[in-house]
This record gives structure tokens, sequence and C-alpha cells, in this order.
């Protein structure tokens, strides 16, 4: 498995590595207040704190262009590819920790299916932040150490929520989320996720 950096040409159709701002706060605030898991993942859309934030508000003006934000974390220990999702609007990550991205292309997407052996890998440093472009399949980010992943994630406000009833769109799964699940993931196919990752597992060794 090829594993670059952000930084890498190959990034810049999935998204962009944002430059002059100084997340150094929010990262304090961060491992100070946010618990990790002991296992699994958490995630949580929205946090007041965080939305306060200068380097927030300056992300929704230069990103979002003034549009509502949330702004919240996700952490974990994920190691591995079970799904992919995209949004109307862009995804900023600021990863707190080293973390690893599994990223796709909406336009491979065929018939609502999509091959894991076309994702590519990329390597996000502690303090750097991404925005992922709204046609960039992604989902929950890999640990690169035995000590779980953490990051801020911020999207257009909304996002992730409960759908207001349900409807025929396949991929809907909750408010500005279209997602497929593997086809190994008998739970999430049971609740609903359309079972359109198909192949190999992409699993991350630390």
């Amino acid at each position: 498995m090829n594993i670059v950096s952000v930084l890498d040409e190959k990034f810049k159709c999935y998204g962009s590595v944002l430059n002059g701002y100084n997340f150094d706060e929010i990262i304090k605030y961060s491992l100070i207040n946010i618990q990790l898991p002991e296992f699994g993942n958490l995630y949580e859309p929205a946090i007041p704190a965080i939305s306060e934030f200068e380097e927030i508000k300056n992300i929704k003006s230069k990103v979002y262009g003034e549009l509502p934000i949330q702004a919240g974390y996700v952490t974990g220990h994920n190691q591995s590819l079970t799904g992919l999702e995209y949004h109307q609007g862009s995804e900023t990550i600021i990863a707190i920790t080293d973390l690893i991205l599994i990223l796709g292309k909406r336009q491979d997407l065929i018939d609502d299916c999509f091959l894991s052996e076309k994702a590519e890998v990329f390597f996000v440093n502690a303090g750097q932040a991404v925005e992922l472009y709204g046609t960039t399949l992604h989902y929950t980010p890999c640990k690169t150490s035995l000590e779980p992943f953490l990051a801020v994630v911020v999207l257009p406000d909304g996002t992730n929520r409960p759908l207001s009833e349900k409807r025929n769109e396949s991929l809907l799964f909750k408010k500005n989320k279209w997602f497929i699940t593997h086809t190994s993931e008998k739970e999430k196919v049971k609740n609903g996720a359309f079972p359109g990752l198909l192949g190999k597992i992409i699993k991350i060794k630390i």
C-alpha cells in the first residue's frame, strides 16, 4: 500500500492543504477537553466551544463563504475503510494527531458502487488542516499508532444529523451525507446503508 503526504501532487484532485492558519489553541483545547475512547470511534458533529475559536471563524469565511457551519470532532481506533461518504460542500479536517485518510473520487462511482482498489491513501501530520472537496469520497480517518487519532471536523451546518423522514434516495443516509458501506458490513446494511463499497477492505497496519 502506497501512503503519501497530503503535500503530494496526488492530493490536489481530492482537496487542498490549508496554509496560513495557527491551530495551536484549538490543538491545546482538544487535547485537554476531548476524551479519547478506549476502543471504537466517536463523532460529535458540533461543539459550540470549538466554533468560537478565531481560526474556525476564519475557515467559515475563507472556505465556506460565511455560510453556516458546524465544528466538532472525530476520534478513535479506526484502521480500515469500511465505507465511503460525500457531502454537498467541503469537509475541513484539522489533524490534532497524525492520521491517515483513505479517499476516492465521486466520479468513480458506477451504479452507486465503488471499487476499493481505486482508493488512495494520504498521511496528515498533526497540526495540518485539509479541505476535502465535495467530490471526494471519504470516511473515518485511520490512526497511525496504538493511540487513537483525533481531529476537528468542520462541515456545512446540519450535516450528519438524522433525516426528517425516510426517503427513497438509496445513498442518502443522513442529512447531507450520501453513504455506501462495504458489502461485509451486514449490520450497517440492515440499518439502511447501501452495500456499494466493493473489493478488499483496505487496512492500515500499525
